[in-house]
């Protein structure tokens, strides 16, 4: 039998979720070449294993919202907007080490695919839940070798429009603060986001159930509440730019499981050592080849290297000429004029009262 925890790519489409940009990132996701291993090559150490107690809570997180047939995680949509006060009905499609019944993956995705058959065919006593947990997808196209598959985190599907709106919702157990929630964080949640509506697009269309069902591109955040494990809810998440960098990034994902033989090893590591990299602040967070990347990038007088503010600030000017236009230098290049210009608007600003 199968190891289900490996065949769900989630993980890797996170990691690529990322950095985007980024070609070795996308080899490594798309070969499942772990960087853990590529960053062993170049003689780095590894460390960004994922903290057990941080999965156990977020297992624990999730459990919790779908108990008793998902009542809390109602309750808070409703309170957000998110579904009607009459909405209820769960379709549990979660694998038993996830707190489920299923067996397997591959019953979660006949499970997830009957029910939008049945769903779509009008057919009176046909179960008409308003929530489904773990909505399980094979994105068709060779998008990750051996094979792409998402497990959707929750699913709402709005029986009262026409056709049934479909509305992607990401869970993570990291807290909601308001306007001082993580940033960072929330911007790789509604990548994830995204990702799942362009995915869910792309099997509607497969099992020929696009007019059947709208896949909105307005979807949710399940946080948790500041020293509550409970659920907030972030409702109204624009993913409109998400899912087609989504429909852009699938493309590159075919080309990169097109350039190199399937499966991990020596030839896949080496390929992805040689690999283009696009340094980002972002890499601090998941990267275990980091060190690594840093050192090439400020090699390069990449100014990602002093954050991703900084590289946006400078353009393609890098770091060293840009001490030097600091400094006194004169420019060269249109690009440092440019710079040279702003950095002296900056300089008048400060100098007002």
């Amino acid at each position: 039998m199968r190891d289900d925890s490996h065949r769900d790519t989630r993980r890797r489409f996170e990691q690529w979720a990322r950095n985007p940009t980024c070609q070795a990132n996308t080899l490594s996701a798309v070969h499942n070449v772990p960087m853990t291993d590529v960053a062993a090559r170049e003689g780095a150490l590894p460390s960004m294993g994922q903290s057990p107690f941080a999965i156990a809570r977020g297992q624990s997180f999730e459990r919790a919202l779908f108990r008793s047939q998902a009542e809390s995680l109602f309750e808070a949509l409703k309170a957000s907007g998110v579904v009607p006060g009459n909405a209820s009905g769960l379709a549990d499609l979660r694998l038993r080490m996830n707190g489920g019944r299923l067996h397997s993956l591959d019953d979660a995705r006949s499970g997830t695919s009957d029910l939008l058959r049945d769903l779509a065919s009008g057919r009176r006593g046909v179960s008409r839940p308003w929530l489904v947990a773990g909505a399980t997808v094979r994105i068709p196209g060779g998008v990750m070798l051996p094979e792409a598959i998402l497990v959707l985190d929750t699913l709402v599907i709005d029986h009262s429009t026409k056709p049934c709106t479909l509305t992607v919702g990401e869970i993570k157990t990291y807290p909601d603060r308001g306007g001082y929630t993580d940033p960072q964080e929330l911007a790789t949640a509604r990548a994830q986001a995204g990702v799942y509506v362009h995915g869910l697009d792309l099997v509607l269309d497969e099992l020929g159930l696009h007019d059947h069902f709208r896949v909105s591109l307005t979807g949710f955040l399940v946080l948790s509440r500041p020293g509550f494990n409970r659920p907030s809810i972030r409702a109204g998440e624009d993913l409109r730019y998400q899912a087609e960098r989504a429909k852009r990034g699938f493309a590159l994902l075919r080309q990169a499981a097109q350039g190199l033989p399937p499966g991990s090893g020596r030839a896949g590591i080496e390929e992805i050592v040689a690999a283009p990299i696009n340094y980002s602040e972002t890499c601090l967070m998941y990267c275990d080849r980091t060190s690594v990347c840093r050192k090439k990038a400020l090699a390069e007088g990449n100014g990602a290297v002093l954050g991703d503010d900084v590289a946006r600030f400078l353009g393609s000017v890098p770091l060293h000429r840009a001490l030097a236009l600091m400094g006194g230098g004169s420019p060269v290049t249109e690009a440092e004029r440019d710079l040279q210009r702003r950095i002296e608007e900056m300089e008048t600003l400060r100098s007002l009262p």
